[in-house]
């Protein structure tokens, strides 16, 4: 993993750090919040799912996965204490996605919390090939945050087959089975999402509840036809078709360099 800034070096966030834009910063903001939460969740699981691996080769990938979402999470904690001075304390919707992920630890199989975990990164595959399909469009008012996010997506890309991999490997499940765990992660990502931007754009408007909907309704209504025209639901669905896997998703020769 390339070196990333130093948070001596992120210098001073504004509140609207992305685009100048309350919307979009508190969507940026509610990324980073979940995601030390969700690499957690994938290290446990990928750590205990290599344990009874005689593949050599996929173990190795495993634990370079390990290693590069370990990072993630600690620089994502550094940029998000940064955050917690404006916002005070962590955004609702978290505690939820804490919750779920606990009771999946505590109550699924290893095979089970694989399929979740495999489903979870192939959003967040999904959710980076949109990023840099984006990435021009957004201006950064953060060096630190613009490299953060920029490798953070080309990463996720880079090694979005890994934990479907060992998935398959400890007997993928069938459709019904991919249908409910994408259902679940989509379902659980969607309520996150729809708690935590409000709440923090609610903070970052003085907890003005009439400029909050202002601003979420002028996002919407500005954003409206790339939000039904390239939200990508098909990719997002493909995770249930029996020949899937996520290597097809984009093709690695065309991903910007790290």
């Amino acid at each position: 993993m390339k070196t990333l800034p130093q948070q001596s070096d992120m210098g001073d966030l504004p509140v609207n750090w992305c685009n100048a834009d309350p919307v979009t910063s508190s969507v940026m903001e509610a990324v980073s919040f979940v995601t030390p939460v969700l690499e957690v969740f994938f290290i446990r699981t990928v750590a205990e799912g290599i344990r009874t691996q005689q593949d050599a080769e996929l173990v190795q990938r495993c634990q370079a996965f390990v290693h590069e979402e370990s990072n993630h999470s600690v620089v994502h904690k550094r940029f998000n204490a940064t955050l917690l001075k404006n916002l005070g304390k962590h955004p609702s919707g978290l505690a939820m996605i804490h919750a779920l992920l606990d009771g999946a630890r505590r109550h699924l199989s290893l095979s089970k919390r694989l399929a979740l975990a495999a489903a979870l990164e192939h959003f967040a595959a999904v959710i980076s090939k949109l990023y840099i399909g984006h990435n021009p469009r957004l201006k950064f008012e953060s060096a630190f945050a613009k490299e953060l996010f920029d490798m953070h997506a080309r990463e996720e890309l880079a090694h979005r087959c890994v934990v479907f991999d060992l998935w398959r490997a400890h007997g993928a499940g069938g459709r019904v089975a991919r249908i409910v765990t994408i259902g679940v992660a989509s379902l659980a990502s969607a309520v996150y999402v729809g708690v935590a931007v409000p709440w923090i754009l609610h903070r970052k408007t003085g907890r003005n509840f009439v400029k909050t909907l202002a601003g979420l309704g002028g996002f919407v209504a500005k954003n409206l036809r790339d939000m039904l025209t390239r939200t990508p639901v098909i990719e997002l669905l493909s995770f249930v078709r029996c020949d899937f896997h996520p290597k097809f998703l984009v093709d690695d020769s065309l991903l910007p360099e790290a």
